[in-house]
């Protein structure tokens, strides 16, 4: 068996190994309890929407790439600005392990700069059984966002795309009702001016056709969450 032979196979079989490597059976989390204030004012922000996704990934040759949610949780500030997520787990991943994405946060308030918060990296940290968030006991300032309706839509393309590792899995947008209810009300503000890239709740329904048999019709799914 020639040497170029072996390199080639160990060529292929590298990305499964790297993916398969260290990660453990299950995986746990911590709570999470964080609090939400203006960046100026430095009062409390009610009514914040906070989305948790713990984000598997499977190494490869070129990096880590996404596999999937193991946990999507969502949350809404109260009055005093706080949040609140549950603790989980054990939970058996189906493929791949938790890299710094163990949670990611995303914050949203129409007129405000939204936030993406995830861990720091550190050593052998997908061999961690139990994950929490560095955000845990902060507190977390949101700005207020200055500049014209077409920049604030640039700037919230960015969330969209954040959103998207959870808008990709099946019936995934069931798992952030609020957050997807929100982004519809800001969507339509900036359709009224002619400017279109957020998802709609009517966009989510042409995108998920093909799986209305398995999740239902997103449409129909938010009625009930109208006034």
């Amino acid at each position: 068996m020639s040497h170029r032979f072996v390199a080639s196979v160990m060529f292929c079989l590298l990305p499964a190994l790297l993916g398969m490597g260290g990660y453990p059976s299950k995986y746990s989390a911590e709570a999470i309890e964080a609090r939400v204030i203006d960046a100026e004012t430095k009062r409390p922000l009610e009514g914040v929407i906070v989305t948790a996704n713990w984000e598997l990934e499977e190494g490869t040759l070129g990096g880590n790439v996404p596999v999937g949610q193991l946990m999507v949780m969502e949350a809404v500030t109260d009055k005093s600005g706080r949040f609140y997520f549950p603790a989980w787990g054990p939970k058996r991943p189906p493929k791949g392990g938790l890299r710094n994405k163990d949670p990611q946060l995303l914050l949203f308030k129409s007129g405000y700069h939204f936030r993406r918060l995830d861990n720091e990296f550190r050593d052998y940290m997908y061999e961690e059984p139990v994950h929490r968030s560095e955000w845990n006991g902060k507190t977390i300032e949101m700005k207020p966002f200055r500049g014209t309706i077409e920049e604030y839509a640039n700037h919230l393309s960015f969330l969209n795309t954040s959103l998207e590792s959870i808008l990709s899995e099946e019936c995934g947008w069931k798992e952030i009702p609020q957050m997807i209810i929100a982004i519809d009300r800001q969507a339509k503000i900036f359709q009224k001016r002619g400017i279109y890239g957020l998802p709609s709740i009517k966009s989510l329904e042409v995108r998920y056709t093909n799986f209305k048999a398995r999740c239902g019709s997103v449409v129909d799914f938010f009625k009930s969450y109208q006034p």
